[in-house]
């Protein structure tokens, strides 16, 4: 066993169990649970989020806004905005990879991010995905958050990244100046 396979498998020991039932489609439980406390750790770090499945239309998943999340005028910080869309993306792309049976991990390349209002201290957002392209080693997924109340776009951004697989990268003698 390769020591990220090892890593993963720790994490997956180590995440929290979040309440997963509410999650439709037509995933296994088993995998809804898993993606549940995926995403639930990494977006909070001990549950929170609420993950929605449906497999027509891309992850989706609903946070509030918490004091933490906000900058000094009270609104989502853009790091916080970023934090999430490049988490959700991935998310979406691991949860994509193990259900088509083929490895979704990868790391951001590229993440254009669009500001359209500002989201608030309390309210509540869904934050949807959608995945864009895929192939052996790029990827790109779409992602929105809106208000959940009003459905307002607040924020959309694209989130390119590279799955690197097993491939070992030389490196080669450092330049000199």
């Amino acid at each position: 066993m390769d020591i990220p396979l090892k890593r993963i498998e720790a994490l997956f020991r180590s995440l929290p169990n979040v309440p997963a039932d509410q999650i439709t489609g037509n995933l296994p439980k088993e995998e809804n649970q898993t993606n549940a406390n995926i995403f639930a750790f990494y977006l909070t770090g001990r549950g929170g989020p609420t993950p929605i499945q449906d497999p027509a239309r891309g992850g989706r998943l609903e946070i509030e806004v918490t004091e933490q999340m906000c900058n000094v005028f009270g609104t989502m910080h853009g790091a916080c905005a970023a934090y999430l869309i490049d988490h959700a993306t991935i998310g979406t792309m691991v949860l994509y990879g193990r259900v088509a049976g083929f490895d979704g991990r990868g790391v951001t390349t590229a993440m254009n991010i669009h500001w359209h209002n500002a989201a608030n201290l309390g309210d509540t957002l869904s934050v949807s995905t959608t995945s864009v392209h895929v192939d052996n080693r790029a990827r790109m997924v779409r992602c929105e958050i809106r208000d959940k109340d009003t459905n307002k776009l607040l924020i959309s951004g694209t989130n390119s990244f590279l799955n690197a697989g097993a491939a070992q990268v030389e490196h080669p003698e450092k330049s000199k100046l």
